[in-house]
């Protein structure tokens, strides 16, 4: 049973929470991720139980009892969900190439000169330095 075939997406709503779990870097508690999300939504703190319910019967974050309080801690790291998501975005919209999606950010007037520096930095970076021709 390989990691890749139980990967799946997490939905818009439950990622919210899942980026305020990855954030805390440590265990956080109910009330202060209700107290984060509601800076953004105005969901309820039933609606947050509900999600973060969700989120710990798929497996991406488990409960930390403390008392009559309930902790989280992500079983997924934000890095390793982020290059997932990359290279389903990437397989999906792009034919897994990146040619073509950086071709489409280039045509689409929404990148910068300095962020197509920035990039041509990152890939000569990858390449260990060589000049790129």
């Amino acid at each position: 049973m390989g990691h890749k075939e139980n990967y799946e997406r997490i939905p818009d709503s439950e990622l919210l929470i899942m980026q305020i779990i990855w954030q805390s870097k440590k265990a956080i508690g109910t009330g202060r991720i209700v107290e984060l999300v509601c800076e953004q939504k105005d969901w309820s703190r039933s609606t947050v139980q509900v999600l973060l319910t969700r989120l710990e019967e798929r497996g991406f974050v488990e409960i930390k009892k403390r008392g009559r309080l309930n902790y989280y801690i992500p079983l997924i790291k934000e890095e390793e969900y982020l290059s997932k998501e990359t290279k389903t975005f990437l397989e999906q919209f792009y034919g897994n190439s990146y040619k073509k999606l950086i071709a489409s950010l280039v045509q689409s007037k929404e990148i910068t000169e300095e962020d197509i520096e920035d990039i041509i930095h990152i890939i000569k970076d990858a390449k260990g330095g060589e000049e790129v021709e």
